[in-house]
């Protein structure tokens, strides 16, 4: 949990300073410049973004779960209403508007597809008080908003060597994306470990 907190933090700190002075130009992704309220709006996606990003690690924290669940339950209002919800939304008409192709379109389209279905079941499962099913679909859920995390590195790697921007960031985005699902499933799937009962305790 340590290392899954550093990871989402010390993203959405380095991922938000080049958009706190509201200036386009310094903007990692291409803005549209014959759409004043595209930037706007993709800073509405960004910033919301971040909010579910330093907040996905505590949804699937064991620990404070169990130790605070009144706690648990106001991040995650905070985490579906202030964060996933509106920048699920916003990531829509954002990927509609890249300006980086069609390739990187799609990819954003199906990361963002994936994104709202857990977070529909997350939330009705939630609603429903069906715990056990709403763990896991919330841990699909934080894989998603992770998976932006982790396709940055990815396409850094991935135009070092030698691909051109535009596939390097759809490659990355759909393996992320993939990586991002399957270690969930399989973290779901594994076969789980029999306690070993204690000597001379009663069962």
């Amino acid at each position: 949990m340590g290392f899954l907190a550093v990871y989402c933090v010390g993203f959405a700190v380095f991922g938000i300073y080049r958009y706190l002075t509201l200036d386009p130009s310094i903007s990692r992704l291409g803005i549209r410049t014959d759409l004043p309220w595209h930037y706007p709006l993709f800073i509405t996606h960004i910033y919301t973004a971040v909010v579910s990003i330093v907040l996905a690690w505590i949804q699937v924290w064991p620990w404070f779960r169990a130790r605070h669940p009144r706690a648990h339950r106001i991040v995650g209002r905070w985490y579906f209403f202030a964060g996933v919800f509106p920048s699920a939304a916003l990531a829509i008409p954002a990927a509609l508007l890249t300006v980086s192709g069609p390739d990187v379109r799609l990819a954003l389209l199906a990361m963002d597809a994936c994104w709202i279905i857990t977070m529909i079941c997350g939330y009705r499962t939630a609603r429903q008080r069906k715990f056990g099913e709403h763990r896991k679909w919330m841990l699909r859920n934080v894989a998603m908003t992770t998976s932006t995390v982790t396709l940055r590195p990815l396409n850094i790697i991935l135009v070092e060597t030698g691909m051109s921007y535009e596939q390097a960031y759809a490659s990355a985005t759909w393996g992320a994306v993939l990586g991002h699902l399957l270690f969930v499933e399989w973290y779901l799937l594994r076969p789980k470990k029999k306690r070993r009962p204690v000597p001379g305790r009663r069962s």
